[in-house]
């Protein structure tokens, strides 16, 4: 399945601003070398909260019109929007709004966000991202098999062989439809990519070109002892084709693996450059030949930009660092495209 951006929009006109992330900072330089397009808060971030979650806010400028899209809301709603007060966005104009993937991080500001949009604002989400998810990490670094899952839970855990084991809060269904009808916004639940504007799409699933590049140790819970690997058939990202410049590609948590992620939108749009990457790829997990090999990758696509957040992992920036492209998001960083 394709997707046609190839209309575009001109270099410029598109700003994605980070209004929650792991991080904040008022003395974060803006660096000189990419001449504008990056631009770091300062003391505009005085006041400003950082937190365990995402959003995005993607302003398209078409002619004399301004368009405002919303990449999820974070984990705490006081977070985005004190955030959003903060740093100029008016959620009041979202006319779109897109959930990353059914993670407690990413929709955690939802009930508070939600009212704040006026009538008709789109909701995109994919129905799988109400699903229950489990995390179950070994110390080994092992993921266990699900048919195993459910029976191995309790001895494993009396073991102490977990790292991590718990389930995480879930996305009410019966939320998000009592949010849409109170507030009169349209629900557009799909698995396929979508047009959302001019030069810019929504993924759909993200095909995993290589299955072990998503995110061990999720699982979906089916029941109490019945879980599934979790594939992130929910897992959304956005692609903007700027003109001239190339594709710019967003993420939530990139749990399908940031690869697979700039691959899927290569083979969608048919928009082989990239320019920019930006948003959580979720390396905080893997060992450190993988994360070498991910930026292996992304140094020989030689994209302008480079900006993991979130869940990406100081390993990852690290690496990253020595490309002329990587540059450190916080909350309050405008990325001008």
């Amino acid at each position: 399945m394709g997707i046609d951006i190839s209309d575009g929009i001109e270099s410029g006109k598109v700003i994605v601003k980070v209004l929650a992330t792991n991080d904040t900072s008022i003395t974060l330089l803006t660096e000189d070398k990419f001449n504008g397009k990056v631009v770091q808060p300062g003391a505009t971030a005085n006041r400003v909260k950082g937190e365990h979650g995402l959003a995005m806010s993607i302003s398209v400028a078409d002619n004399e019109e301004r368009h405002l899209f919303l990449l999820d809301t974070g984990g705490l709603s006081q977070t985005i929007v004190n955030n959003s007060k903060q740093l100029g966005v008016n959620l009041n104009e979202v006319e779109k709004f897109i959930l990353s993937h059914g993670h407690f991080d990413h929709f955690g500001g939802i009930s508070e966000v939600f009212p704040l949009f006026n009538k008709g604002t789109e909701i995109y989400l994919n129905p799988v991202c109400f699903s229950q998810n489990y995390i179950a990490m070994m110390k080994s670094g092992e993921e266990i098999p699900a048919d195993e899952l459910g029976e191995s839970l309790r001895t494993l855990g009396k073991e102490g062989k977990f790292s991590i084991n718990k389930k995480l809060p879930l996305l009410s269904k019966t939320m998000i439809t009592n949010l849409v009808d109170q507030y009169g916004l349209k629900l557009i639940e799909t698995k396929d990519p979508q047009r959302l504007f001019k030069g810019t799409a929504s993924s759909g699933e993200i095909e995993l070109f290589d299955k072990n590049e998503r995110t061990k140790g999720v699982y979906i819970q089916k029941s109490r002892k019945e879980f599934d690997h979790h594939y992130f058939r929910d897992e959304t990202s956005i692609y903007i084709n700027v003109k001239d410049k190339g594709l710019v590609v967003l993420t939530g948590c990139g749990h399908c693996g940031i690869i697979n992620t700039i691959k899927h939108g290569q083979k969608l749009t048919g928009v082989d450059k990239i320019y920019a990457v930006i948003g959580g790829f979720h390396e905080e997990w893997n060992p450190i030949e993988k994360i070498e090999e991910k930026v292996k990758y992304l140094e020989a696509l030689n994209p302008e930009i480079i900006c993991g957040m979130h869940c990406t992992g100081f390993e990852f920036n690290k690496l990253m660092s020595r490309h002329s492209s990587h540059t450190l998001g916080i909350v309050g960083t405008e990325f001008h495209l």
